[in-house]
């Protein structure tokens, strides 16, 4: 064996059978993770159900890659230990554009991708490709400011914050020419811009875990909720089965253009990340 093989199996391989290692790994769950085709008020859409105004995190188990990576819900297995360094939220809202929509009312079966429907007028001013991308601005804002978050470890409170105060420190970067395809980060896509925390937050062998997501609207008027609009809002003046699959129809440019319960054809994605280091069994 070379020497730089010998250097290698010493720094990758334990010494005993048994020991410990740590390792810089973070642990995320989705609070929600949909493409918007369906009002979750009425049907699931895989895991995710509707939205309620106070929901935990990090006890489903054995969920996705894509929506979890804690295999077990609420706890770490065996002895293995979490250093808690930083958390981070991740928030990513895009209309789908290219979802199909019905092109004369309800009862038609020719579609067409929602994105042919821009000279379709939703009052006062905007067309509806317009309305569904001043929803997705809207949900990046209320994601911001209306979700409260809660680390708990060990059944005790251990950090509050709300998203602004939580920044993903990652995301989408660079000029984006298209506005049809808004999009944000939730604080500066650099890693500068990670909230470490000024004491780590130690969760222990066998103690459980849990982040609490708690959303408060600001005001009672239509829409305000980032709840109802993560569960599905759309203009009132689409055909009504594209927004609630009914069989009658107000028609395209027919009605006020107030939200109304629907399937609003925008995927959302919000996740809660715990980053540190994690101590487990080498095998």
């Amino acid at each position: 064996m070379s020497d730089t093989a010998s250097i290698l199996e010493k720094k990758t391989m334990p010494k005993i059978v048994g020991t410990r290692e740590r390792v810089h790994q973070p642990f995320y769950d989705s609070l929600i993770r949909v493409d918007g085709s369906t009002d979750l008020r009425q049907q699931n859409l895989g895991q995710f159900g509707a939205v309620q105004s106070r929901m935990q995190l990090f006890l489903k188990t054995g969920a996705d890659l894509s929506i979890s990576n804690l295999a077990t819900g609420g706890f770490f297995p065996s002895d293995q230990t979490f250093v808690t360094l930083a958390v981070r939220v991740w928030t990513y809202f895009r209309a789908n554009l290219e979802a199909q929509a019905p092109v004369a009312g309800a009862n038609s079966d020719q579609q067409a991708p929602i994105q042919q429907w821009g000279g379709v007028t939703v009052p006062p001013t905007t067309d509806l490709v317009q309305d569904l991308i001043m929803r997705v601005h809207k949900l990046y804002h209320q994601a911001e400011n209306q979700f409260f978050w809660q680390l708990q470890a060990g059944d005790k409170p251990q950090l509050t914050t709300f998203t602004a105060y939580t920044p993903f420190a990652g995301g989408l970067d660079g000029f984006f020419a298209d506005s049809r395809l808004p999009r944000a980060n939730n604080g500066l896509p650099t890693s500068s811009a990670l909230m470490r925390l000024a004491r780590p937050v130690l969760i222990p062998p066998r103690q459980g875990f849990q982040v609490i997501a708690q959303a408060s609207a600001i005001g009672q008027t239509v829409g305000a909720s980032v709840v109802e609009q993560l569960n599905g809002l759309v203009p009132n003046n689409t055909a009504n089965q594209f927004i609630s699959g009914a069989a009658t129809t107000t028609g395209f440019g027919v009605g006020t253009g107030i939200s109304v319960n629907g399937k609003d054809q925008i995927e959302k994605d919000i996740k809660y990340l715990i980053d540190g280091i994690h101590s487990r069994d080498v095998l």
